[in-house]
């Protein structure tokens, strides 16, 4: 069983400033792969406005090590609490008026183990990890 988290109404401020980060690189349409302070905090987060901010609130958390996307799919590995002897898969299912909404309507599919990932991967065709961090894996 997954829990599913939505995006909410109270969001986590990452950033007030782009350029504030050590890491930010676009993975696809609001999407961003941003560190704060150290490669340790790697995380997904959405555009907010168009200042550079960004929100990670529902959308897994640290430490990413993995991620693709397509058009209906992001992918996700991340080592929770930047614990690399525990590997947490998670998929969000991108919003259909993600130009309209930012991503708001995106929902989040985790975390999976190992195998029910990959049922999922096979199932539902998730993209192949086509970012990965080796210093963090």
């Amino acid at each position: 069983m997954f829990k599913v988290i939505a995006g909410s109404a109270v969001s986590l401020l990452v950033s007030s400033c782009g350029s504030d980060f050590i890491h930010d690189e676009r993975l696809a349409g609001p999407y961003r792969l941003v560190a704060v302070d150290t490669m340790e905090q790697m995380s997904l987060c959405r555009d907010i406005d168009p200042s550079g901010s960004c929100a990670g609130d529902g959308l897994a958390g640290e430490t990413l090590f993995a991620a693709g996307a397509n058009n209906r799919f992001i992918a996700l590995a991340i080592h929770p609490n930047g614990d690399r002897t525990r590997t947490d898969f998670y998929y969000l299912v991108r919003s259909a008026r993600e130009a309209d909404d930012g991503g708001r309507g995106a929902v989040l599919k985790g975390p999976l183990d190992e195998r029910s990932f990959a049922e999922a991967k096979a199932r539902l065709d998730l993209p192949r990890f086509s970012r990965v961090f080796s210093n963090l894996k």
